[in-house]
């Protein structure tokens, strides 16, 4: 009986001593994922805020990722100019605007997160929460 017990209890809080390791999992705020090629860009979120960063990604990818009709389309951060994000009846639009001046319109995972660095530590959004993506030169 004294086995069946203990074996109980392990099976019980087993689950939770295994879920403690995701709190200090790579979502930590202090780190932003490590890319090859390194870009910059200048951020304004839905409060106006202006955030200016290096080491750019969505996802830890170089490109915007979309849907247009039934395709799914990928433009990388060196043909970007801009992107223009609207939320709308829960879709996710993103206008760019290439450095050709040609332009795009792709409908994005709203639940993607946009990361960078700042002067003064990392920044991490989701890409919702974001009004305009200008690329740095």
């Amino acid at each position: 009986m004294k086995r069946l017990y203990m074996c109980f209890l392990i099976m019980l809080f087993v689950p939770f001593m295994l879920g403690m390791g995701s709190m200090t999992g790579d979502d930590s705020p202090d780190r932003i994922p490590v890319t090859e090629k390194k870009f910059s860009a200048i951020f304004v979120d839905q409060m106006d805020v202006v955030t200016m960063c290096t080491d750019v990604s969505i996802e830890g990818k170089t490109f915007v990722e979309g849907v247009k009709g039934k395709g799914t389309y990928t433009i990388p951060f060196e043909e970007i100019k801009s992107v223009r994000f609207f939320l709308k009846g829960g879709e996710l639009k993103g206008f760019i605007l290439l450095k050709n001046n040609n332009r795009d319109e792709l409908i994005l995972n709203k639940d993607y997160k946009v990361y960078g660095r700042t002067n003064s530590g990392t920044f991490q959004i989701g890409i919702s929460g974001l009004k305009t993506m200008r690329m740095g030169e």
